[in-house]
């Protein structure tokens, strides 16, 4: 069954409202025709974002936590490129033409889907492969790094997430988890970012990690797991 996309965008952004700060949202037109003409491989185009832009062509969530929050300031961007844009030429951010190394050249193909910070987003691989699996990649410095889950389930867990500033880093380590491990429990976050995000969400709302891990092994896509250690 399609996911709901109007829902789901609802159910994120009025709980984004109840617990923090929020910014005006921003939506943008649908791509003109001239526009649709230039984009290349329409037919590797993923049919749930084509189906999400339908409905908003990019969107801007953001939020900062209040300031009678407890705990330490936060904030969370969902930052979803319109449909021209994840499709234009990535060079001079994803990267830089000079300095691919020999190995690195299907950066060349790789989208940002979601550019929920500055030197940092998600995105995916447009290119004959057809992956439909989302990537984080810290811009020049490290990644992408498979995240485990395609554009459904990556919206799916916003309402567990509310895209606060770390969350993919989380995405990353379950990925891994999963992939490698998945007949043991998920032991926590190890790395400083995915800590960040769970210490945040859990003292500013009702986050729980287990529910989250939960919600996560319903929506990843299915790999070949190895054999848990």
């Amino acid at each position: 069954m399609a996911l709901n996309y109007l829902n789901t965008i609802r159910q994120f952004t009025e709980k984004c409202e109840f617990c923090f700060e929020t910014q005006p949202p921003v939506t943008h037109r649908a791509p003109t025709k001239d526009e649709l003409a230039k984009l290349a491989h329409q037919e590797w185009m993923p049919e749930q974002l084509l189906a999400f832009c339908n409905l908003f062509n990019g969107a801007l969530y953001a939020w900062q936590s209040k300031p009678e929050s407890a705990g330490r300031p936060c904030r969370g961007k969902l930052h979803l490129q319109r449909l021209q844009d994840v499709y234009a030429d990535w060079e001079g951010t994803v990267y830089f033409a000079n300095r691919l190394e020999a190995d690195g050249h299907r950066l060349r193909d790789f989208k940002v889907l979601d550019f929920f910070a500055d030197e940092a987003g998600v995105g995916f691989y447009h290119d004959a492969a057809q992956d439909r699996e989302l990537y984080l990649y810290v811009f020049q410095e490290y990644g992408p790094l498979p995240l485990g889950v395609d554009f459904d389930g990556y919206l799916q867990l916003l309402s567990h997430s509310l895209a606060h500033s770390h969350w993919p880093y989380l995405l990353a380590e379950l990925a891994e988890h999963f992939a490698t491990r998945p007949a043991q429990p998920f032991p926590g976050p190890h790395t400083p970012n995915a800590r960040i995000f769970v210490d945040d969400m859990s003292s500013q709302t009702d986050f729980s990690l287990a529910e989250f891990v939960a919600l996560y092994e319903q929506v990843r896509l299915p790999h070949q797991d190895s054999a848990a250690a």
